[in-house]
């Protein structure tokens, strides 16, 4: 490859980005209560499920706590979000809005449960990625 030549670039799918969340959580530990464990002393510190979104479409902690994350990748949260959200209360369609406070809610209510895991975490992300792929045999990208 010449130094001036450009890899192909592509979107990520929401499949991809909830896997990659799960997978944040399977290293780097799960958390309650806010995005990230801010007490902890690392640059990848334990998430809740919604700061590990965020961690696998931003890869840095300081985009996750404040509200710069770049657009592309806060679309791409907020429409994995929103199918997490789907998965875990299915009687309500939470893509009609992407960007609803309550897909938030539900994602954090149900991580913040006391008697939440995290393995309870990671398959969710996981089933969730499951749906996304089945519902687009193509990929479907993030739309």
């Amino acid at each position: 490859m010449k130094a001036t030549h450009q890899p192909p670039t592509r979107d990520i799918t929401p499949a991809e980005l909830l896997r990659n969340a799960a997978v944040y959580l399977d290293r780097h530990g799960w958390h309650q209560g806010f995005l990230l464990d801010l007490d902890a002393d690392t640059p990848y510190p334990p998430a809740c499920a919604m700061g590990a979104i965020r961690m696998a479409a931003t890869g840095n902690a300081d985009d996750v706590t404040t509200a710069t994350i770049p657009a592309d990748d806060y679309t791409a949260c907020l429409i994995a979000q929103a199918i997490l959200a789907n998965h875990l209360e299915p009687d309500y369609d939470h893509t009609t809005d992407i960007e609803a406070d309550l897909n938030f809610e539900v994602i954090s209510d149900w991580n913040d449960d006391t008697e939440r895991a995290r393995d309870d975490v990671t398959t969710a992300l996981r089933d969730a990625a499951d749906i996304w792929d089945r519902q687009h045999p193509a990929g479907g990208g993030n739309a």
